[in-house]
């Protein structure tokens, strides 16, 4: 995990995400008429932003608190903070990686701290179930309800996005439940590339053994979730709900201050809409197709004028800050660890 998180894939993943946040905000600001922002912020209240903050702040402690409640049951030492510490990870490699890839931030956290890496695994695949089942009933209820304001085009997108959920939602529950299917196949991909290239077969033979060690050991750490902590199970969904429910009040909150006229009610359909279809975008942290999606959304509801203020604020308060701040505690992370083997390795130098 280490080596994925080196600094050519952090440069790279940032790059990445900064190019095609400025393409989507670009493409938003020509979509909404090129209107003069400047003017949009100078009659901002910007005292609001306070509010929009703060939903920043109970977004990430929920999602925080999502994780805990799992890791706890495997490692009962473990600190509140370093939760927060590894969700905070978690969504700044989802920003920087494609598809939202953004597992590897937890576990790199998790297992610095002592955690074990199956376990950390396992309650991962528990909390992405969590936010899949979420994200699929209220998706389901809103193409029933089908809200006049939102636009036409929105429902043949979540139609293909229901296949994309279905499919991976599929594949997770393999992963939780029968774990042992995922490892055959990843056996025999295995099998097929050590009999074409035979200088690979040693890493491959200790890839396969490392994987069926996390296998095993994920099965009876899911086996123990199932069976013993059913409630912990059943509350990561209202902890999910928690942290969506953030952002769409903190969204609420930048209409506000930007002196928009749109109700609570119709940003949560398009904060619930927007989670559903951008959620296995395959740019960075969704970068550039968050920000098009947005303004699309948007578009029947705010004025033009409005619309790029608001896809900025918003994905500042939902994004960008946690990019900053989950980047500074994996570099932090990093450095300390680079230090603590520059340390061992003088200790053995000297042996």
């Amino acid at each position: 995990m280490q080596e994925f998180l080196n600094r050519e894939n952090v440069v790279r993943g940032t790059l990445l995400f900064i190019v095609c946040t400025f393409a989507g905000l670009f493409i938003s600001f020509l979509w909404s008429g090129g209107q003069d922002i400047k003017q949009v912020f100078r009659e901002m209240r910007i005292e609001m932003l306070l509010g929009a903050c703060l939903a920043m702040f109970v977004d990430w402690f929920f999602g925080a608190l999502r994780f805990h409640i799992f890791i706890r049951k495997v490692t009962p030492t473990i600190r509140f903070r370093d939760s927060l510490r590894a969700n905070l990870a978690t969504l700044c490699v989802s920003a920087i990686t494609p598809f939202q890839t953004g597992g590897v931030g937890h576990l790199y956290i998790y297992t610095r701290t002592g955690v074990p890496l199956s376990g950390a695994i396992t309650s991962g695949i528990i909390c992405f179930l969590s936010t899949l089942v979420t994200l699929i009933l209220c998706a389901g209820v809103i193409l029933w309800l089908d809200p006049p304001f939102l636009p036409k085009g929105a429902t043949w997108v979540s139609l293909f996005s229901f296949l994309m959920f279905g499919l991976v939602f599929t594949s997770f529950l393999l992963l939780l439940f029968k774990p042992e299917f995922v490892f055959r196949f990843f056996h025999w991909l295995c099998d097929t590339a050590q009999r074409r290239f035979k200088r690979l077969a040693p890493v491959l033979e200790r890839a396969t053994l490392k994987v069926e060690q996390l296998t095993n050991e994920h099965k009876t750490f899911a086996t123990m979730f199932l069976r013993d902590h059913k409630w912990t199970c059943a509350l990561s969904i209202p902890l999910t709900c928690g942290f969506i429910g953030a952002r769409i009040v903190g969204s609420y909150i930048v209409v506000q201050a930007l002196n928009g006229d749109t109700t609570l009610w119709e940003l949560c359909v398009i904060g619930l809409v927007l989670n559903f279809v951008v959620l296995f975008a395959p740019s960075p942290g969704a970068s550039g197709v968050a920000e098009v999606v947005m303004d699309s959304l948007m578009k029947n509801l705010l004025s033009k004028d409005l619309i790029t203020p608001f896809v900025l604020l918003t994905r500042f308060f939902s994004i960008y800050c946690a990019v900053v701040v989950g980047g500074i505690i994996i570099s932090l992370q990093v450095t300390k660890d680079f230090r603590n083997n520059k340390k061992d390795v003088s200790k053995d130098a000297m042996l």
